[in-house]
C-alpha cells in the first residue's frame, strides 16, 4: 500500500518549500488485494503474547479513561482516586511492567491528572485493542473502518479488572488454551481491508498537499498541458493559500506527477476495492462512508429513536465520499485506520516496536499490483533521485 509520506509544507509566504519525502515504491505505493493469491501473512505472535499486549493496552486505556474523567470533572473524586491507585498498583505487576512499551511506561509513570493533550491522543489504541481481541476470540467482530469498536464490549471480553490482578493472569493463561485462532484466510482478508483504508487515509494527506501546491487548478493538467479532466478534480478547489509556482518547480518531477494523478488513482482504486469487496460502496469515485455510522461515533446524533425493545432504530445507509467528510470525521477515519494497521503490523511481525510512527507503517500482504493506474509514472519515480525537477 502507500508508503506514507510525512509531508509538511509551509504556507505560500514561506520559501523555499522543504520536502522531507520518501517517494513511494510501486504505483502510488499501492498494492492491491488479489483474489487468487495462495499465500498470505503469518501471525508471528503466540496467543499469550497477543493476550499480554492486550491487557497492557487495556490497563493504559483504563488510565486514559480516568485522566479524561479528571480533565472533564466527571465522577466522584474518591472513586477516581481509588481507581487510579488500583491502576497504578496493577501496572507494577511483572506481566504488565515487563511488557509495556516505552511510551506506555512514560504515560503510566506520570502523576495523576498530569497527562497533556498529546498524551490523551492515545485513545486511538482502543482500535488496536479491538484488533488484538478479534485475533483471540470470536466474541469480537471487526467493524467497518468508519465505525469504532464498542469499548464496553472490549472490556467485557477480557474480563480484566484493574483492581484484581488475578483477572489479568487468568485472561492470559486462558488465551493459551482456549483462544479462537482466526484462519489464515480471515487474517489475510482483514489485513487487505486494513491496508486499503490505511492507503486511503494517507492519500488524503497527499490530496491536501496537492491543493496547497495549487496542482488542482485547471492549468495544471497531468502533463502540464492544462487538459486535466474535471471529473478527476471535481472535489478539489483551489486553495486560498497556495505556494508559488517556483516552489513547485523545486519538487521532484515524479512526486509532482504523482500528486497530479492522485484523484484518478483514488477513483480507480475505489472501483477495484469495491470489486474485491474491500469497501462496501463507492461514492463520487471515492471510498463510500456511511455518514450515519461515522457521526454517531462522534456523538453528533445523540437522540436516536429507539425500537419497542429499546434497540436503536436503524437508519437507511447514507453513503458519502471520503473526501467530503469534515475535519472531525477525517481525524476519526485516520485514527481508526492507523491504529488498526499498527495492530496488524505488530501481529505479523512487520513492526516490532509498538510505539512505531503511525504514518510510516509498512505493507504486510505480498499481493499483486492490481491498483496500478500510473505504472509509468511510478517507474519514473523510482528512477528520480530528486535532482530531476518538473
Amino acid at each position: 500500500m502507500l508508503r506514507s509520506l510525512a509531508l509538511r509544507f509551509p504556507s505560500a509566504a514561506v520559501c523555499p518549500v522543504r520536502v522531507p519525502i520518501r517517494l513511494p515504491r510501486g504505483p502510488l505505493g499501492m498494492r492491491a488485494y488479489s483474489a487468487d493469491q495462495s499465500t498470505g501473512p503469518g501471525i508471528a505472535r503466540s496467543a499469550s503474547e497477543v493476550a499480554t499486549r492486550a491487557v497492557c493496552l487495556q490497563l493504559v486505556m483504563a488510565r486514559w479513561g480516568m485522566e479524561m474523567a479528571l480533565k472533564m470533572g466527571h465522577g466522584d473524586e474518591e472513586t477516581k482516586t481509588k481507581a487510579l491507585e488500583n491502576i497504578a498498583k496493577t501496572s507494577e505487576e511483572p506481566i504488565i511492567a515487563q511488557n509495556l512499551s516505552a511510551k506506555e511506561h512514560e504515560l503510566m509513570a506520570k502523576e495523576d491528572g498530569q497527562w497533556d493533550r498529546d498524551d490523551l491522543q492515545c485513545h486511538g489504541h482502543w482500535e488496536s485493542l479491538g484488533v488484538l481481541l478479534w485475533m483471540l476470540t470470536n466474541k469480537v467482530d471487526l467493524p467497518p473502518y468508519y465505525e469504532m469498536f464498542s469499548r464496553p464490549l472490549l472490556f467485557n471480553t477480557t474480563g480484566v479488572l484493574p483492581a484484581v490482578p488475578k483477572t489479568i493472569h487468568d485472561f492470559v493463561g486462558n488465551a493459551q488454551h482456549s483462544h479462537a485462532r482466526r484462519t489464515p484466510a480471515e487474517v489475510q482478508r482483514a489485513i487487505d481491508i486494513a491496508e486499503a483504508w490505511y492507503w486511503r487515509a494517507h492519500a488524503q494527506r497527499l490530496l491536501t498537499t496537492r491543493e496547497e501546491l495549487g496542482l488542482d487548478r485547471a492549468d495544471h493538467g497531468p502533463s502540464g498541458s492544462g487538459n486535466q479532466s474535471s471529473s478527476q478534480d471535481s472535489f478539489l478547489q483551489a486553495s486560498p493559500t497556495m505556494v508559488q509556482a517556483a516552489d513547485v518547480a523545486k519538487l521532484p518531477r515524479g512526486f509532482v506527477k504523482l500528486l497530479r494523478g492522485l484523484p484518478d488513482a483514488i477513483s480507480r482504486a475505489s472501483r477495484l476495492a469495491h470489486e474485491h469487496k474491500l469497501i462496501e460502496a463507492v461514492a463520487e469515485d471515492d471510498f463510500g462512508i456511511d455518514s450515519n455510522a461515522l457521526y454517531v461515533n462522534l456523538g453528533v446524533n445523540k437522540n436516536i429513536p429507539l425500537n419497542d425493545d429499546g434497540s436503536p432504530m436503524e437508519y437507511p445507509v447514507n453513503w458519502i465520499p471520503y473526501h467530503r467528510v469534515d475535519a472531525s470525521g477525517m481525524y476519526l477515519l485516520t485514527d481508526i485506520a492507523q491504529h488498526r494497521m499498527l495492530a496488524f503490523n505488530w501481529l505479523t511481525g512487520t513492526v516490532q516496536d509498538w510505539d512505531a510512527d503511525l504514518t510510516e507503517l509498512p505493507s504486510i500482504n505480498p499481493v499483486s499490483s492490481l491498483w496500478a493506474p500510473f505504472t509509468e509514472a511510478a517507474r519514473e519515480d523510482a528512477k528520480d533521485d530528486g535532482s530531476d525537477r518538473t
